[in-house]
């Protein structure tokens, strides 16, 4: 048996090993799995905690492809995982729902995979991985503003426009009504965020962060 794909939050080697000392269990009474040797395991992750799935080909089967397909849970029981596959294995050993109990195991055979087996030691690190919170650039942004009482970072109040507007609350300069007169270009601070693109219909907080950056740079050092 080869688990040829594992994208749960379960170890692949322990999988394995479980899935052989459960194949042991059913063997004492159906005989060895004809073609264990050769079945093949996909292992995926169920989109629920506690769900789970499997399918199987009835029987020894001939092509491509996996033979036998799962999908659990993180939080799935060790009960609930061992009768799924034991289940799916029923099927492999050629049996149809009728044929067999949905749950396979009896109680004693639970019990011994109980004594070898913890459920949690089943799961791969990733089960347990805690994804790092990302950075807020909006709350940076606030609390550049708090650190520089003239800076002014907020969303334009149109609300189709969508635009983060970065600009300096000291500047009283005029030249936005000067645009008509075509020989009238200005350098001013108002009119740097037109320069960077400022207004831009994609703009978000961490580039409106980095803008504001630039004006307190450009407001320090006198640039213009």
């Amino acid at each position: 048996m080869k688990i040829i794909k594992n994208t749960s939050l379960y170890d692949t080697k322990k999988l394995k090993s479980l899935f052989c000392f459960i194949h042991n269990l059913l063997a004492k009474d159906e005989g060895r799995l004809p073609q264990w040797a050769t079945l093949t395991i996909e292992m995926m992750k169920h989109k629920h905690s506690k769900g789970y799935s499997g399918w199987a080909y009835l029987g020894k089967v001939y092509g491509d492809g996996a033979d036998m397909r799962l999908r659990l849970g993180k939080d799935l029981s060790l009960n609930g995982l061992a009768q799924l596959f034991a289940h799916e294995l029923m099927h492999s050993y050629g049996y149809m729902h009728d044929q067999f109990q949905t749950d396979p195991l009896q109680q004693d055979q639970l019990d011994k995979i109980k004594a070898k087996f913890n459920k949690d030691d089943l799961l791969s690190p990733k089960a347990f991985h805690v994804p790092k919170k990302g950075v807020s650039y909006k709350q940076k942004c606030k609390d550049l503003m708090k650190q520089f009482e003239w800076l002014t970072i907020e969303r334009h109040s149109n609300e189709w426009l969508r635009e983060i507007e970065v600009y300096d609350d000291r500047d009283t300069c005029e030249c936005y009504e000067m645009r008509e007169f075509e020989d009238y270009h200005c350098t001013c601070d108002q009119v740097f965020d037109m320069r960077m693109n400022w207004r831009a219909d994609n703009m978000n907080w961490k580039q409106a962060y980095e803008n504001a950056l630039l004006l307190i740079l450009q407001n320090e050092v006198g640039v213009e």
